[in-house]
């Protein structure tokens, strides 16, 4: 009879023993009860309740990536391969956990997405000038894409950049024709009625 309570006292205790969860500084535990998040907390020791609670350790951690090298073109049709590098981290995990699988791979895949929509909205001279300008349209779009599952996007910045030059030159010098034949073309209004009169 002692040795059945005995056995019992040490099932209960290694039952509430599994519900103590130590958190690192670094991470966030996030609470599913009955299937359903109700919400996260913090580094330290926290609670679950054994049997019906079920936890989900999430890293906070700024994450640095850099994608593979892109082929795409420019508004001006002109070839260009770039890679970039992003550092983002996990925001809000719960949102991180239930809105996507892998909210670190997703970030990354829809940077790919963005550079290639982003560069399709720039010429190859305004691409080679202004970096810095394309390093924070890109932070702001991939930011505003990330923030919808929990993750919040600290830098983008181009790493690799090639323009194909002859095809750069070639665009730029067609722009600079039209821009000539339009300026030709323009008729001045006093002039113009100078020569009615």
């Amino acid at each position: 009879m002692h040795e059945i309570f005995g056995g019992m006292l040490v099932l209960v205790f290694m039952i509430l023993l599994s519900g103590i969860k130590i958190v690192r500084e670094h991470d966030r535990l996030v609470i599913f009860r009955f299937g359903k998040i109700i919400g996260d907390r913090g580094p330290g020791m926290q609670l679950v309740v054994p049997l019906i609670d079920r936890s989900l350790s999430v890293d906070t951690r700024i994450t640095a990536s850099t994608t593979a090298l892109i082929e795409t073109t420019t508004l001006d049709n002109v070839p260009v391969k770039l890679s970039a590098l992003c550092r983002f981290y996990i925001k809000d995990a719960a949102k991180a956990i239930a809105k996507v699988d892998d909210p670190i791979a997703h970030t990354v895949e829809t940077m790919h997405t963005v550079l290639r929509s982003t560069v399709g909205e720039y010429t190859a001279h305004r691409i080679s000038t202004s970096e810095l300008d394309l390093n924070n349209v890109l932070k702001r779009e991939l930011g505003r894409r990330a923030n919808g599952w929990g993750v919040r996007v600290k830098s983008v910045e181009i790493r690799e950049l090639s323009v194909y030059q002859s095809a750069a030159s070639a665009a730029h010098k067609n722009a600079h024709e039209k821009e000539e034949e339009e300026e030709e073309e323009k008729i001045d209004l006093p002039t113009l009625i100078t020569m009615c009169s």
